[in-house]
């Protein structure tokens, strides 16, 4: 992946040679396997990942059933079963009965982590070892920039077989390397702009780290001035605020959190310290979400983004 304003890590190893599997994952573990043809089950975040890249497992787990689960809309599961459909919650007699061969998930780091050498997706350690008993796991890193994200399961779908340098993959890497030049064309031209990114719930605001969300990471990199709230966070990721300090922040630019379980731009119309914000009431509103995991997705986002951006202007 060239031309992002980060570079990706050095490869780890990963090998796709006649009859055999090897990959070392982000947690600096190795799974080799004398064999090609392997039977993968990923938790919902990797196999959105890795089924854009050309990669079908056996089976997923994830926080929802299949038909009303955003991470797996519009992807084709015919002939994947359901392991898992509780976060946290991992049926393991499915899983051994799919004899898979290696299990593929993602990894956080800080308050993201459940217990030590968590993988995201298993509630207790225990349940991470029963898993790791039937197969390996192997995990991607998604707290490092989105960008370095889907060339880290590149990687991995190439050393399962996938050819991702060619057809529609590759065509989608190109539409999003476009993508990604032509918003940093527009945030160096609005290089005044601040973009605040934002998780609004029902009883607070909450305000992003941008030094510790996957998608926000590649923003600044690639020149848009996301600004760090200065108050006092309630974790590492957030600053929170009650509703009546909604705009205790006025940027030019309020990303709204896209995901599902948080207050869409409908709901949001009713709080008035929310239409309080000046770019809210200039219209100057887009959305992101924590980590993107396919070109596709991704480039939209971009996309979007820069369309806000160009239409903007300083409050």
């Amino acid at each position: 992946m060239t031309g992002c304003g980060s570079q990706p890590e050095p490869a780890r190893e990963a090998s796709a040679a006649a009859g055999s599997f090897s990959f070392t994952d982000d947690r600096a573990e190795t799974v080799r396997l004398d064999k090609k043809d392997i039977r993968v089950v990923a938790q919902e975040d990797a196999a959105n990942a890795l089924m854009h890249l050309g990669i079908k497992p056996v089976g997923i787990f994830g926080g929802a059933p299949f038909a009303g689960n955003p991470m797996l809309k519009g992807l084709d599961l015919s002939g994947v079963e359901s392991i898992g459909e509780v976060f946290g919650e991992v049926k393991m007699e499915k899983l051994a009965a799919l004899r898979p061969d290696v299990i593929v998930s993602t990894f956080y780091t800080g308050d993201g982590v459940l217990f030590p050498g968590g993988v995201y997706g298993f509630q207790t350690e225990k349940m991470q070892n029963d898993a790791k008993a039937i197969a390996p796991i192997l995990a991607v890193d998604s707290t490092k920039p989105s960008s370095h994200v889907i060339q880290r399961f590149s990687e991995l779908a190439k050393a399962l077989g996938a050819d991702v340098d060619a057809g529609a993959i590759a065509q989608a890497r190109t539409t999003w390397q476009s993508a990604v030049d032509e918003l940093k064309s527009t945030a160096k031209e609005r290089s005044n702009l601040t973009v605040l990114a934002v998780t609004p719930a029902q009883e607070q605001v909450y305000f992003a780290v941008p030094d510790l969300f996957p998608d926000l990471l590649d923003l600044k990199d690639w020149g848009v001035n996301v600004m760090t709230p200065k108050g006092k966070l309630v974790s590492s990721y957030y600053e929170a605020v009650s509703w009546e300090n909604a705009a205790k922040y006025q940027p030019s630019v309020v990303l709204v959190d896209a995901r599902g379980y948080t207050l869409g731009n409908e709901a949001l119309k009713k709080y008035p310290t929310w239409n309080a914000m000046k770019a809210v009431q200039a219209g100057q509103v887009g959305s992101w979400v924590r980590v993107s995991l396919n070109y596709a997705d991704y480039t939209k986002q971009i996309q979007d983004l820069t369309a806000v951006l160009k239409r903007s202007g300083s409050v």
